[in-house]
């Protein structure tokens, strides 16, 4: 019996084109015509159509080139439009939030943080608050904001329902509901680590990767797994919680009431925490780091006792999934450079030996602007109406029954 062909309905097939030719615009960040048919695989007339509306929704820009040595009529090269909108990103953390504001390419505008508040009223308040801010720093209106997009570091089900924060205190939180009910844009909400991900696939190190795993410290730590080209969030969208993985039986609790979790060692509050039992005052990441750089012994101990602990976790991972690349993100960024010795000298002595050398494990380029470019990200998805792995499914789509 033959194989049968998946059916795409006419308006997710459109969907994916503008999405299609959409992106290989921003990747190029400029092009003709004819570079988006060989970018994208289209058909000229495809592209030539979607071109045509996303220049008349005022998205992309098009003008003639003035370097090209072709005989006759100089070609049309098309951009997106830096005065087309804005998108707003966002990184929500139990006593702060960290927005940005870019153009629809993803280019950053402007950045804005304040307080974040407790319950979820108050988060709801300060994220409309930063809108403002931001808005009010570009001189523009709330109509030009195209899409918001949140990453909070909690477990978000995948109709953007917060189950459980553990270090926000929220549980059974109808999140996107409620940020749909304060803006009439496209909004998209995800667990922060997931954003991180997704930020790294659309803008950073992870571009060219189907196989990567980030793992993102700050008030928690989250993992994401990128597999097969696509975000894997598991049945009920929960999965990739790398941070309440036990890496010390019966050890120090965890915001989640379990003891032992790689969270309740590596988080910024319990590395402060320890060090402060130890005698250090250092209350973030980057005061330990500032540490660290200046030789402080026992802030390197610790780092070296942190890393043995990560790197468990990361052969483990690498041993099952088999990743290509695995990012360390967020605000973790900072102590990576002294957690990695101890990671690497960890997953060579116990990864498999087929595994050693396949993957590398390295800092995130986006640092501690990952989750926030992440919100940036799930705006651009929101604005698309497409997550960015369908995109680079299509073919597949199209291909399997």
């Amino acid at each position: 019996m033959a194989p049968t062909r998946a059916r795409l309905n006419p308006a997710l097939i459109r969907r994916l084109n503008v999405a299609r030719v959409f992106h290989a615009l921003r990747l190029a960040g400029a092009a003709s015509q004819s570079d988006l048919v060989r970018a994208t695989g289209l058909d000229p007339a495809t592209v030539s159509a979607v071109a045509r509306e996303l220049r008349e929704d005022g998205w992309i820009a098009a003008t003639r080139a003035t370097n090209s040595r072709r005989s006759g009529r100089p070609p049309t090269v098309l951009t997106i439009d830096p005065a087309a909108g804005f998108l707003i990103g966002a990184r929500l953390e139990p006593d702060v939030v960290r927005m940005l504001a870019t153009t629809l390419a993803g280019e950053t505008c402007a950045a804005w943080q304040g307080a974040s508040g407790a319950s979820v009223e108050d988060a709801v308040h300060a994220l409309d608050a930063g809108v403002e801010e931001l808005l009010s720093e570009l001189g523009a209106s709330r109509s030009a904001v195209k899409a918001i997009g949140v990453g909070v570091p909690a477990l978000m089900s995948k109709s953007g329902r917060l189950a459980y924060g553990p270090n926000l205190q929220w549980r059974d939180v109808p999140l996107l509901e409620r940020l749909q009910e304060r803006w009439s844009v496209p909004v998209a909400v995800d667990n922060d680590t997931s954003a991180a991900a997704l930020a790294e696939k659309l803008f950073g190190e992870a571009r060219d990767a189907r196989d990567f795993v980030v793992v993102a410290g700050h008030s928690g730590i989250g993992g994401a797994l990128y597999l097969g080209g696509r975000l894997f969030s598991g049945s009920g969208g929960y999965a990739g919680e790398i941070g309440h993985v036990q890496v010390v039986p019966g050890g120090r609790r965890c915001g989640c009431g379990d003891r032992g979790c790689l969270e309740a060692y590596l988080a910024e509050q319990a590395v402060a925490a320890q060090l402060a039992a130890r005698g250090r005052q250092l209350p973030c990441y980057e005061a330990v780091a500032a540490a660290a750089r200046a030789g402080d012994t026992v802030v390197l101990a610790l780092l070296d006792e942190l890393g043995t602990l990560l790197g468990r976790v990361i052969a483990d991972l690498v041993d099952v999934l088999d990743p290509e690349l695995v990012l360390l993100a967020g605000a973790l960024s900072h102590i990576v450079p002294w957690l990695l010795p101890a990671v690497d000298r960890v997953r060579e002595a116990e990864t498999l030996a087929a595994h050693r050398g396949r993957c590398r494990v390295a800092a995130s380029g986006l640092a501690a602007e990952a989750v926030t470019m992440g919100g940036i990200g799930l705006a651009m998805e929101a604005l698309l109406s497409l997550p960015a792995w369908l995109v680079d499914d299509e073919g597949a789509l199209l291909s399997n029954g």
